[in-house]
């Protein structure tokens, strides 16, 4: 009998705390969502670094930035989404470019690289949103950023700053606003 009420104990503990558990989780994602209801309603873009560029096919197909899509509107909880998903995407960049610069200046003691050359600081960088609805009907964006904008003058407000090579000061990535992911994140090179 005492086993039994012990099994008896250890079955309405278990539930109990599987309870709880969903309890939290749901109160938890209930609070995000309306964390982003919230700040989508104060977010404000910042036209002084971001400028949302139209998907234009003849253009944009060239350089391969979506395919088998038509062009989409951004609304604010949408640029809210980017926003936090551009911040998740550098600081996973950040880390792992961190440890490369850490093993770079163990096997080369003597360089001068500084952990800027390997890392990004977003908050130099402009960005270019171009959106659209893919064949699925999903919501993507592609992010292009640079951070060397002096010799634009504000032509980057209007057409697309593309160009080789010149390290982390330029990169793009594509993130699915439907899935909240980004992906295909690549920075250029250094010639």
């Amino acid at each position: 009998m005492a086993h039994f009420k012990t099994t008896q104990m250890t079955r309405l503990l278990s539930i109990l705390i599987l309870a709880s558990t969903f309890i939290l989780c749901c109160r938890h994602a209930k609070s995000d969502k309306e964390e982003l209801a919230a700040d989508s309603k104060s977010f404000k873009i910042d036209t002084s670094i971001i400028a949302i560029l139209p998907f234009d096919t003849t253009t944009y197909q060239v350089f391969h930035v979506f395919k088998n899509c038509v062009p989409a509107e951004l609304n604010q909880k949408d640029l809210l989404l980017i926003d936090k998903i551009l911040i998740e995407c550098i600081d996973e960049y950040n880390l792992a470019q961190t440890i490369r610069y850490n093993d770079f200046k163990i096997r080369f003691p003597q360089s001068t690289a500084d952990i800027k050359d390997f890392t990004i600081d977003l908050k130099s960088y402009k960005r270019q949103y171009i959106a659209v609805s893919n064949i699925s009907g999903e919501k993507e964006v592609w992010v292009n950023c640079f951070c060397n904008s002096s010799n634009l003058g504000s032509a980057w407000r209007n057409g697309l700053v593309f160009v080789l090579d010149g390290g982390n000061c330029y990169f793009n990535l594509k993130i699915n606003l439907t899935k909240t992911l980004y992906y295909e994140l690549m920075v250029n090179g250094n010639a």
